[in-house]
């Protein structure tokens, strides 16, 4: 039950980030301004995912 909550968030987080991402790097392609924390939410949202993924290769290899 845990494991499928946490491939739900991390799913929608990666959703996210990859929307925020788009947004940040188009509009900073357009020479729009934007604010100071998204390119922070994009690197924070990446880091998430990063060590999600570390923990699941972790874990599959610890169960070996």
């Amino acid at each position: 039950m845990t494991e499928t909550i946490l491939r739900h968030v991390s799913i929608v987080a990666c959703l996210a980030g990859l929307a925020t991402a788009a947004v940040f790097f188009l509009a900073t392609w357009r020479g729009t301004p934007t604010p100071q924390w998204m390119p922070m939410l994009v690197a924070m949202v990446g880091g998430y995912e990063l060590v999600q993924w570390g923990q699941s290769l972790w874990l599959k290899r610890a169960r070996h």
